[in-house]
């Protein structure tokens, strides 16, 4: 955090001892701390801006393949593999019932 009030406002968590920071004003600059901040990222973002996605799109247009780095990607194919875990649990179920 400390670091992103440098990188995006020039300011030192410091000068919240120094009476020079308010803890309203620091919830309000780290609440709007950009997606590709370093606190957004620890707190599970992906760390992509609008502008990634937009590339990530580009790319995916010309090559006529998604970006691989793309975090939209990555998640769909975590979804997948948890729906096809998911199918061959339940599957296992039925031929366990079925066997019985």
């Amino acid at each position: 955090m400390e670091a992103d009030l440098a990188r995006y406002y020039r300011l030192e968590l410091a000068d919240l001892w120094r009476g020079r920071l308010s803890l309203r004003r620091l919830a309000v600059l780290i609440r709007h701390l950009p997606a590709d901040s370093a606190v957004a990222v620890a707190l599970g973002g992906e760390g992509w801006t609008l502008s990634h996605y937009l590339m990530a799109d580009m790319v995916h247009a010309t090559t006529g393949q998604p970006h691989p780095a793309d975090p939209r990607v990555r998640r769909a194919e975590e979804e997948k593999k948890t729906r096809l875990a998911e199918a061959v649990r339940r599957a296992e179920l039925r031929r366990a019932e079925l066997a019985d």
